[in-house]
């Protein structure tokens, strides 16, 4: 069911999510005598400098669709660089989505925004809860912005408790970025099903997918530019994260991403695609192999550390590398598998996927 509800009134390259440096801590033999925190700092040490969003005026902008616009972050870097965020102006205001990983890249944002509208800050709409994404809320909230967002804030990386996240981010991102945080991502619109929205005249179609990167995934569509916001959902490598969540649903997630046939399309990390149906094909053939692998390995039965050795080796210090995502998503997916095959009466599912993949090897 669609609800119709109209408001016409008015990290760097840090961006490991802690439950994955936490992970990656334990099976990388970092000495016990190094935290998390001070693991991922000395990890980013060997990595390239810092960048410092309070000395940048702007992030680069490109332009989507008619008022629809792409604050990019890094490119070229899966994961692991700075998210992108998005922007819409509408007659009143300006609808952000996404807010960035910390209050300093979320006052960047917002010295972006006023390159393009001296327009207010209405609406913060957030495509999930992962602190790259969400930490630089509080300025948005603080410039006026009402907050819209899945309800559902439960992630790996707070699964110990909202302070200890934020502590390990902060050991992350450094205290300097984190000046001034508070969380904001609480929504005061809060949206768990599909619902059509009317903000300052334009219409903005809120999908709700279902537990695909994470239990509350939010997708955007701008039906008048046919732009879409499509969090973490879609990543410029196709190795989008079901850690948080699950393939199956990222396949049925990908399935209404594309029949959209958007014009443009903005993942939550990367280059913007010049195809975004090529992206979301990339993505589903990534996502259709490593579970017909997982699923293999699950009816040979091939204990996964089996499963997990016949892939290539995670990288060390880089959580969300693109080899990293890979093994995480393949545990994932190996867990999936195990009860497909507990659970099915039939091979209903395997067909499924192997009618898909035949797309997959044109």
């Amino acid at each position: 069911m669609i609800r119709r509800i109209a408001f016409c009134s008015s990290p760097g390259r840090a961006l490991a999510l802690i439950a994955l440096t936490a992970v990656a801590v334990r099976a990388q033999n970092i000495p016990p005598t190094l935290t998390v925190d001070s693991a991922s700092a000395a990890a980013l040490a060997r990595r390239q400098p810092r960048e410092r969003p309070d000395t940048i005026r702007a992030y680069p902008v490109r332009k989507l669709g008619p008022g629809a616009y792409a604050v990019l972050g890094d490119t070229g870097q899966g994961s692991e660089g700075r998210s992108n965020a998005g922007f819409v102006v509408t007659r009143t205001g300006v609808v952000v989505i996404d807010a960035l990983a910390s209050p300093a890249q979320g006052k960047a944002l917002l010295r972006t925004i006023r390159t393009i509208t001296p327009l207010p800050i209405q609406w913060l709409i957030l495509t999930h809860h992962h602190p790259d994404h969400t930490f630089g809320a509080i300025v948005l909230k603080r410039a006026g912005a009402k907050v819209i967002a899945h309800p559902d804030r439960r992630t790996l990386a707070s699964e110990d408790g909202d302070d200890a996240m934020v502590s390990a981010w902060t050991g992350v991102l450094g205290l300097r970025e984190m000046q001034g945080f508070a969380f904001a991502d609480t929504p005061d619109v809060p949206i768990a099903r599909d619902t059509t929205l009317v903000l300052g005249g334009r219409t903005f179609d809120i999908q709700v997918p279902g537990t695909a990167h994470t239990p509350g995934d939010l997708v955007i569509w701008v039906p008048d530019a046919r732009v879409l916001f499509a969090g973490d959902l879609l990543i410029e490598d196709g190795v989008a994260m079901v850690v948080d969540g699950s393939s199956g649903g990222l396949l049925a997630a990908l399935d209404r991403l594309e029949a959209l046939k958007p014009a443009a399309a903005m993942p939550g990390h990367g280059r913007i695609p010049d195809d975004p149906i090529a992206l979301i094909h990339l993505t589903r053939c990534e996502t259709l192999s490593l579970r017909t692998t997982m699923r293999d390995d699950v009816q040979q039965g091939v204990s996964m550390s089996r499963a997990l050795a016949s892939l290539p080796p995670a990288d060390r210090d880089r959580p969300v590398s693109r080899n990293s995502r890979v093994r995480r998503n393949a545990v994932r997916i190996y867990a999936e598998m195990e009860r497909e095959l507990l659970h099915s009466s039939d091979d209903a599912p395997a067909k499924s996927d192997s009618v898909a993949m035949l797309s997959c090897q044109q």
